[in-house]
């Protein structure tokens, strides 16, 4: 029976062996971090399919060759980090026009910022 410390040694061994298999077959290795709503996206696709995680993201992006629809520039997604931000500040990203501004003193602000 091998000792803990032992089968560490052997695994890591093999996992550098595997690794050096993949890359020597034109593999690349990649790391990623997924959204949450990509995560659920993935467990589901995983029970459903029940494949491994490397070939629903492998299908998935050999899926995106043969013409599944893509985001253009007009359609892309909002970034998370602008969303984030604006759901924790409460501002929709939108300025109001100066004719919306009931205070005076920030209307006459607007009016020295066009100095600059």
């Amino acid at each position: 029976m091998l000792t803990i410390e032992q089968r560490r040694k052997t695994d890591r061994k093999r996992r550098e062996r595997w690794r050096k298999r993949k890359l020597a077959q034109g593999c690349k290795q990649i790391q990623i971090m997924l959204t949450p709503e990509a995560q659920v996206i993935l467990e589901h696709e995983k029970s459903r399919t029940g494949e491994p995680y490397v070939q629903i993201i492998h299908r998935a992006i050999l899926g995106l060759e043969k013409g599944l629809p893509t985001t253009s520039s007009k359609n892309k997604a909002p970034s998370i980090i602008s969303e984030t931000s604006k759901a924790q500040t409460g501002d929709s990203g939108k300025t109001k026009p100066r004719s919306r501004i009931s205070d005076k003193k920030k209307a006459s602000q607007q009016d020295q910022l066009k100095l600059f």
